[in-house]
């Protein structure tokens, strides 16, 4: 299974706040996404929702698949380029994740935006996934 549940605050400069230049920004980045290559039949729009509240771009991003999806990571990774002004997290489990240096496979994994840098960092609260907040597998179990 890979989860992801992300949020940002996009801005397009860490200090102008131009309305026309912030909705130029805003639009070139949903062009971007909106190229992105997704799950079949499935556009990457889809999995981001977009709300204006008191003057602020928030964008949202939950989901549940499968297999990885790069396409999830590559939206935070265009942010950064395109607004860099904006921060948030992006959270993901990735029970497959377990091929590389370090096995994430039990853990979620968090990805910092802020300042145009999107950096990969530990998670101090869901993790491991095993014993905070599943069971570990137990053949004996019996569901009544």
């Amino acid at each position: 299974m890979f989860e992801f549940h992300g949020w940002a605050v996009l801005y397009y400069h860490t200090y102008d706040n131009t309305e026309t230049l912030e909705e130029a920004a805003l639009q070139k980045l949903l062009q971007w996404i909106s190229n992105l290559r997704c799950i079949p039949d499935r556009k990457a729009l889809d999995f981001v929702n977009i709300q204006r509240q008191n003057g602020q771009i928030c964008l949202t991003m939950p989901g549940l698949f499968n297999h990885r999806s790069v396409f999830v990571i590559d939206i935070f990774k265009g942010i950064a380029v395109i607004m860099p002004g904006s921060y948030g997290l992006l959270y993901i489990h990735d029970e497959e994740d377990d091929k590389g240096e370090i096995d994430y496979s039990n853990e979620f994994v968090v990805w910092k935006l802020a300042r145009g840098n999107l950096t990969l960092e530990k998670d101090p609260f869901l993790s491991p996934c095993i014993p905070l907040m599943e069971d570990p597998f137990n053949r004996s179990r019996v569901d009544i």
